[in-house]
């Protein structure tokens, strides 16, 4: 819930802008985050510093405030925190006091490379890549992703992006960053990795993937597969992590936007966790729905198929709270280059997988944004 990290979150309805700018530059802020929880109304802004996790996250990071930013493969890209050096909550719109700062962060383009858009041709070929190590037995489940590129891409309207996410996509995680470290970043996903509320922990197994329409779209076994496969995951890791008092909600039917999923719910007493948090939050990522089964030799198939680094996609990221936090999978989500964006989607592969319906199901994925993005172009038209 949002009063979880609105107790050190000073809220401001109109700050004066000598205040604002004295308090946002005593951290030496290089980075900006707006986020929305899933189902709330109010918005948050942090302004910070950027640290690198070289090793990951720590049980400390998790007990100071502010936003973390963790990589696929840590290995291979470097997560972050954003030290919270000014924050507050806002209804509507950013305070115009503020929204000079939160532009000046967002308007400085870091550096960063993006991965080159495949054809359906090449697509084809790393799905028989992958199909072919499924019929092998030891996999049976992995993740095929790709990058589409938008050209022309309206920056200047980014936070109305935001907050025209917000509104579309109750059920979903809505931020956009960035830092010196991560570029700039921007994203509506709806899985939730896990959430510490400070006296019950939770977490979800999600997978399967169907039109969310008018139309009838019984659930096949592909993706009930999928789904279950996902699950007894979550349950694997939860007894690895010696919690054996949870409760088991679904599988449920969870819209999110022009697709939905299947979704399964564990809460648990935070006093039933014998190990150590943190170890449970890295033996959680990267969960199934973006990695595979099993999860090792699946990593390592996707490392070997895929041409590009992931980098933050299939990531996870969110707000900690002097030892609250609510960490989400890094879908649905962009990145930004000069004068383009990589939009990142992927699917489920399994032995019933028809590539066809595969890459049909990650341009559906795709309209999440791609819807928002044509409603900025037509602003844009407009002035």
């Amino acid at each position: 819930m949002l009063s979880l990290f609105s107790d050190k979150i000073r809220r401001v309805n109109s700050p004066t802008k000598k205040d604002v700018l004295k308090e946002a530059e005593l951290g030496d802020c290089d980075s900006a985050v707006l986020y929305r929880l899933p189902f709330e109304k109010e918005k948050q802004l942090i302004i910070g510093k950027t640290q690198v996790l070289e090793n990951g996250l720590s049980q400390q990071m998790l007990s100071d405030t502010g936003f973390v930013v963790e990589a696929f493969d840590n290995k291979r890209s470097k997560g972050v925190f954003i030290k919270t050096g000014y924050s507050l909550v806002y209804a509507s719109s950013i305070p115009e006091e503020v929204e000079p700062e939160v532009q000046r962060i967002f308007s400085e383009l870091t550096a960063a490379g993006l991965p080159e858009e495949i054809d359906f041709e090449t697509y084809k070929c790393q799905f028989e890549q992958m199909h072919c190590a499924l019929s092998g037995g030891d996999i049976n489940k992995v993740i095929l992703s790709r990058a589409k590129i938008e050209k022309d891409f309206p920056r200047q309207h980014l936070i109305q992006m935001f907050h025209n996410l917000c509104e579309n996509y109750p059920h979903a995680f809505v931020y956009v960053l960035n830092s010196s470290l991560t570029g700039l970043w921007i994203g509506a996903g709806p899985e939730l990795l896990l959430k510490d509320d400070g006296q019950q922990l939770q977490t979800v197994s999600l997978a399967g993937t169907l039109p969310n329409d008018q139309h009838k779209h019984d659930w096949h076994p592909k993706e009930l597969i999928e789904q279950q496969l996902v699950t007894d995951y979550v349950e694997k890791v939860l007894n690895a992590n010696e919690v054996l008092n949870y409760q088991r909600r679904g599988p449920s039917t969870m819209a999110a936007g022009q697709v939905k999923h299947l979704r399964t719910d564990f809460i648990f007493q935070k006093s039933y966790l014998n190990g150590n948090l943190v170890d449970l939050l890295y033996d959680l990522h990267p969960t199934p729905a973006v990695c595979g089964m099993s999860k090792n030799n699946a990593f390592q198939l996707i490392q070997t198929v895929e041409d590009y680094d992931r980098r933050f996609y299939t990531g996870f990221l969110g707000p900690v709270n002097s030892g609250c936090f609510e960490f989400y999978v890094n879908i649905r989500c962009l990145q930004l280059g000069a004068g383009q964006a990589a939009l990142y989607v992927g699917g489920g592969l399994t032995r019933e997988s028809q590539v066809e319906k595969e890459w049909a199901e990650t341009e559906l994925k795709a309209e999440t944004l791609l819807s928002v993005i044509k409603n900025m172009r037509n602003l844009q038209a407009y002035e």
